[in-house]
Parts: C-alpha cells; sequence; structure tokens
C-alpha cells in the first residue's frame, strides 16, 4: 500500500493551491530501479516533479526548494487542487497517447525558454526517461513473462501490444532521443556535479557507443550488479533500457 507526506503549495502566477505529495523514504527500498535511471515504487516514479503546470490558469512554474509560506504541510482552508490534476500535467500513461503527450511536454519546455544548467539537466533527463517509457519493460513482450504466472493472457496480451506499438513509436522518435542524450552528455560532462550514479555510461550505451560505455565502466574501482548488468547488455550491443532490480 503507498504512503505519501502531503504537502501544499501556491501557483505564483494566480495563487492557486495545489496538493503535493511525497512517497515515505521507508519504501524506496522496495522500488524497481531502471538502467537509466528512474526509479518507481507500484508504478509511480519517487523522483520528485519540479517543473508544473498551474491546473487553473495554466501557468508553468518551477518548486524547486520551495520555502515557507509558499510551502506547507498544513492543508489551507481553501479549494485545493488534488495531485492527480497536475502530476505530470494530467497525462495518463496507460496507453502510448499519453506517453507521447508527456515527451512533447518537455520539448516544449526546451524550445520555450532558456535555462540555467542544473535545470535543463533536470527537464533532459525527465524527457530521456519519457522518450524510454515507451519500450520501457520490454522484457515483459516474452511468452516466459505469461507461462511463469505473473499476468494473466489478457493482461500479458495487453502489455505486449502496447510495448510492441511503444516500441515503434520509439523507432520513429530515434532521432529525437539521440539529440536529447547527445545535449544532456554534454551538460553533464560539463557539470559531472549534476550526474546520478552510472549516468554516463548508461547514455553512452544507449548511444550504441558500446565501446565508451565499456571503457567507462571498466575503469569503476569495484563491480556491483549495475555495473556487471550494463556490461553484460554492452558486450550484448542492446542499447535498450532495462530494468536493473525490483
Amino acid at each position: 500500500m503507498l504512503k505519501y507526506d502531503s504537502y501544499y503549495f501556491q501557483c505564483p502566477h494566480c495563487q492557486a493551491w495545489l496538493e503535493g505529495r511525497n512517497l515515505k523514504a521507508e519504501l524506496v527500498n522496495e522500488a524497481i530501479l531502471y538502467s537509466d535511471g528512474k526509479v518507481l515504487y507500484d508504478n509511480y516514479i519517487t523522483t520528485r516533479q519540479k517543473m508544473l503546470l498551474c491546473p487553473s490558469c495554466g501557468h508553468a512554474f518551477w518548486i524547486e526548494d520551495p520555502k515557507e509560506p509558499f510551502i506547507t504541510t498544513e492543508k489551507p482552508d481553501a479549494e485545493v487542487y488534488s495531485w492527480n490534476t497536475w502530476r505530470f500535467y494530467g497525462i495518463r500513461f496507460s496507453d502510448n497517447k499519453g506517453k507521447l503527450a508527456l515527451i512533447n511536454h518537455y520539448l516544449t519546455f526546451l524550445k520555450k525558454s532558456h535555462y540555467e544548467p542544473k535545470n535543463e539537466i533536470y527537464l533532459r533527463r525527465f524527457l530521456w526517461w519519457a522518450y524510454n517509457d515507451l519500450h520501457r519493460n520490454h522484457q515483459h513482450v516474452r511468452l516466459k513473462y505469461l507461462l511463469n504466472g505473473f499476468m494473466s493472457f489478457g493482461v500479458w496480451h495487453s502489455n505486449r501490444r502496447m510495448i510492441l506499438e511503444g516500441e515503434k513509436l520509439f523507432l520513429k522518435n530515434l532521432k529525437g532521443f539521440n539529440n536529447n542524450l547527445k545535449r544532456l552528455l554534454v551538460l553533464l560532462e560539463k557539470h559531472p556535479e549534476e550526474q546520478i550514479d552510472l549516468e554516463v555510461p548508461e547514455i553512452y550505451r544507449e548511444l550504441r557507443q558500446f565501446d565508451k560505455a565499456k571503457e567507462l565502466l571498466d575503469q569503476l574501482g569495484s563491480r556491483t550488479h549495475f555495473t556487471n548488468e550494463m556490461l553484460r547488455h554492452s558486450k550484448w550491443k542492446d542499447s535498450r533500457v532495462f530494468m536493473v532490480s525490483g
């Protein structure tokens, strides 16, 4: 069962109140980790959303490092927009149309304005994850995921159809995916303090620069399950995002 701590904040443009939620820290160890760094708990992303569109006025704004009274844990005595009205712009992720809509939101944000490096890195990282969402969990199309009893035939068949359709859409948008990763790589190499562990070799792997990915992984002092899996996929010349643990 999901457990959250609620908080409340105001749109700086129209002062409408919005409800936010933080996943309780003790649940994060039960999450699913993917090779691109995205972490999910029960299909909910655990990374906090910082760029918002106000559901009242449509104003885009950041909530990075908010302070009182902009943010509070006390529910205000006013109408409050629920978390789902603004979380990832109200997009539904149960079909590929919603996933494409999320990609377009991030592309629109990046075209509209110039950002500080850490903010551009944040948007491009989330754009990377959004592209990968089109074929994330691609391993579930295999027959063994039906035969092992984890899901019914109806669920497996529906998921398989959506993932295979998403794979086609991913390939159709491959140029945009690659351009985003190349720009993200430049930013991360200029600002190493913003890097997530193993993020740079993973970007090289997903750009199909497998030798560079292996070179960076070989430079690490110790091996973990994560690094071994990345090396294995690099040797296979497999550039697709994969589940590391969960």
